[in-house]
């Protein structure tokens, strides 16, 4: 499915997606796109390349920490309209991340 088809189901369906877990400053949901229920990750984060070619996202020193500016002031709930989370689905299929976690079997 590519992300056009992607985003055309979940305005038509209005399923919901559901929070699933928080891991290394990502947020992870699962929406039912068809009969299949994917999994994509929001990154709450971003990393900042330092200097000499390492990479942090906290500065254990002093404790700052570089939000994703991608966030902005979205609200985010345990359950959301799929189509309200989009943008990040769509982020998610350019960067392979969206991913089958469940095949439900179509009725026949």
């Amino acid at each position: 499915m590519n992300k056009n088809e992607v985003k055309k189901d979940l305005y038509k369906s209005k399923e919901v997606a559901e929070f699933s877990r928080y891991v290394a400053g990502n947020m992870y949901y699962q929406v039912k796109v068809g009969f299949d229920v994917y999994e994509f990750p929001i990154p709450t984060v971003e990393t900042i390349k330092l200097g000499d070619d390492r990479e942090f996202v906290v500065d254990y020193k002093t404790g700052d920490v570089a939000l994703s500016s991608d966030l902005g002031t979205t609200t985010f709930y345990k359950d959301m309209k799929g189509s309200d989370l989009n943008r990040w689905i769509g982020k998610a299929i350019d960067n392979d991340e969206f991913n089958i976690v469940e095949v439900v079997v179509a009725p026949i």
